[in-house]
């Protein structure tokens, strides 16, 4: 099951995300006070959305015995002005090289199929929240 841990590292609006033994910097936009530089969080939604595209469209290609020699995802996303914290639309955008439409079409249904974070994303997952207050030491 993944899991990640984001810190605060005394820089303002700026992150430390840690997966397993990997680490990232993740900035605030600069109208949160962060410096805007290093990834921020609507890219990471977008790139997670992307990697998950890419592993199961080479995955169910090699599976198929078909010669796939390129995939480029691209992503965009817009924010709901009229609805605060949710997107009006995320986009995503697939250019499957070695493979037919009919080829290409079936690869990117897989992918919509069985990709949790597209499904997640899609359909709108249940969060839950936990919150722990402590005192400063």
């Amino acid at each position: 099951m993944p899991s990640i841990t984001s810190t605060t590292i005394g820089q303002n609006g700026r992150y430390l995300l840690s997966a397993r033994d990997q680490h990232l910097i993740a900035d605030a936009t600069a109208s949160r006070g962060g410096p805007g530089e290093a990834w921020l969080a609507g890219e990471l939604l977008l790139a997670a959305l992307a990697t998950c595209a890419h592993a199961v469209i080479e995955s169910s290609a090699r599976e198929q015995g078909l010669t796939l020699s390129r995939v480029v995802v691209t992503g965009d996303s817009e924010a709901d002005e009229a609805q605060p914290g949710h997107y009006g639309h995320v986009h995503l955008a697939f250019t499957l090289t070695g493979v037919d439409d009919a080829q290409a079409n079936a690869l990117v249904g897989e992918y919509l199929r069985i990709c949790p974070i597209y499904g997640s994303v899609s359909r709108g997952a249940p969060v839950t929240v936990q919150i722990v207050a402590q005192a400063a030491h």
